[in-house]
């Protein structure tokens, strides 16, 4: 008798988690033991950020079922709401799909609904970058999956540490590095050059007249997210980024926010100086950019500014210089190539230019070494899943 495939269901909410989790689904796909099932969900559905669920299908994966659950707001009750719905729709399709395991990522909001649905319905969950220290609600919702969780992917030494030290099994904690690195390091190098050439193809029309990126000229990479825990300042925190940006000729290519509370107020900062005619030409602004360029913009920016988790985690790989502004990010382990500056337009130029000035830093390998999901999905075909009740302990 033929023995049953292990089911492991990978849940993805947005352009972020997905990069976290590609490589698992790659090697899951590709394991004999292991059958993979993939609910699509969040900002993948939606249009302003660039629908995203077309590209999970572009790179070859069979999405099982699509679930809309992001309540229209761009504020914490709607963010709590969507929880709430995420929960309820996730509960019905698990109920079908019957997995032995399923993969929850990260740290977002979304990632609450993915961690405690299974749980409740007493199914084995793996988390992907537990133990973790940065800022915002984040911060409280990686460490609640952790105790939600079953099996622990962590993506450094000291990751586990705080894992082990939050009571879980040492036998449950595996160091494998962060599956974005694996990403990251897969990735086809392309010359700047080539780079801009790409992203000039799919250049979004912000506005009337926009002109392309110059090939031949250095640009700034700017992602700055909204902190859900400072909800109220965004748009303030948003203008000092912006008027620090205007004091350099470089180009800058901007990365659409995330759909967390106060996303809005980022968004109309955004529209405000790239519709300024002094400042508007070269700002590029981008809903989505797909993983390929996106890694080869960060290889060859002067800089990136902002506060993005990819100038923690995947910059030091290429030992770009960052400029991590606001606490979105504190405390989170970081290369020398990162240097951390408040809300304060003169310190964050300041930071720029310092930043311009030193130029490439050497390469840090923090996150691990590129095989995180081979490592994932030989674990999940031969690891003995833990009692489905967790057990506390110090």
């Amino acid at each position: 008798m033929k023995k049953q495939k292990i089911k492991i269901c990978a849940l993805t909410a947005n352009r972020a988690d997905f990069s976290r989790i590609e490589t698992i689904l790659q090697a899951v796909n590709k394991h004999p033991k292991l059958e993979l099932q993939l609910v699509v969900m969040g900002s993948h559905l939606l249009d302003k950020t660039g629908r995203t669920i077309e590209e999970v299908k572009r790179k070859g994966f069979k999405v099982d079922y699509a679930i809309q659950m992001e309540v229209e707001g761009g504020n914490p009750v709607s963010m709590a709401k969507s929880v709430g719905l995420g929960m309820v729709e996730l509960a019905t399709i698990l109920n079908h799909l019957r997995p032995d395991v399923v993969i929850a990522p990260v740290d977002r909001f979304e990632s609450l609904a993915m961690g405690a649905t299974p749980a409740l319905m007493n199914i084995h969950v793996a988390h992907i970058q537990g133990g973790e220290v940065t800022g915002t609600i984040d911060e409280s919702i990686r460490h609640a999956l952790t105790k939600l969780s079953h099996l622990h992917f962590a993506a450094t030494r000291k990751s586990c540490e705080r894992i082990i030290k939050m009571g879980e099994p040492e036998e449950t904690v595996f160091n494998v590095g962060c599956p974005g690195t694996d990403l990251l390091l897969q990735t086809k190098k392309l010359t700047g050059k080539q780079t801009l050439q790409k992203l000039n193809a799919d250049l979004i029309k912000v506005r009337k007249g926009n002109e392309e990126l110059d090939v031949n000229k250095p640009f700034l990479l700017m992602v700055q997210h909204p902190v859900t825990t400072e909800f109220g300042g965004a748009s303030d925190q948003m203008t000092a980024t912006m008027e620090a940006l205007q004091k350099f000729d470089h180009q800058v290519v901007v990365l659409w926010p995330n759909i967390d509370a106060g996303s809005d107020d980022i968004s109309k900062i955004l529209r405000k100086y790239t519709t300024n005619k002094d400042h508007g030409a070269k700002l590029k602004i981008f809903k989505h950019i797909p993983t390929e360029i996106f890694v080869n913009l960060l290889r060859h920016a002067t800089a990136m500014v902002g506060n993005s988790s990819s100038g923690i985690r995947e910059a030091c790989y290429f030992g770009t210089p960052v400029v991590n502004v606001g606490s979105r990010q504190s405390a989170r382990e970081r290369g020398s190539n990162v240097t951390d500056v408040g809300y304060d337009r003169i310190k964050i130029a300041d930071a720029i230019k310092k930043q311009i000035d030193h130029g490439k830093y050497p390469i840090e390998m923090i996150y691990g070494d590129g095989t995180a999901g081979e490592q994932i999905a030989n674990i999940l075909a031969t690891v003995k899943l833990p009692d489905i009740q967790k057990k506390i302990t110090y």
